[in-house]
């Protein structure tokens, strides 16, 4: 298997994260398309999500995608698809960390933080 150069694994980088942007905000939009003018309530509640979803992505860039890649597949980090244990499990993880593997986030992520990174992480699916 080639190894990339730095520029072209930037590239790469720059380019999952632009098309799980649009995927995210772009679904976003073809739901908030199809219910505009029927129902205001869950109108806002899915874009209140959509936010929620945004953020939590700008998190775990910020936080998690050093380890994790930019695409949450893994390099030293677990991958994050799928992941089958509850929300107050992923919480308690990211609050506390995994010794010698992960540090702990409790003291730099506030209770909204949490949140949208949790509810992020339950986006992501193979």
């Amino acid at each position: 298997m080639k190894k990339l150069t730095k520029n072209q694994a930037l590239l790469f980088a720059c380019i999952v994260t632009g098309l799980s942007l649009f995927a995210t905000l772009g679904s976003s939009v073809v739901f908030r398309a199809g219910l505009v003018g029927k129902q205001s309530g869950p109108t806002e509640a899915r874009n209140a999500s959509g936010q929620i979803v945004t953020q939590g992505r700008e998190i775990f860039v910020k936080h998690c995608a050093e380890c994790h890649g930019f695409d949450a597949r893994g390099e030293e980090g677990s991958d994050l698809h799928n992941l089958r244990a509850g929300d107050p499990l992923i919480r308690q993880v990211i609050i506390g960390g995994i010794k010698g593997e992960m540090p702990a986030y409790g003291k730099a992520l506030g209770e909204e933080d949490l949140r949208a990174l949790t509810v992020y992480l339950r986006t992501l699916r193979n």
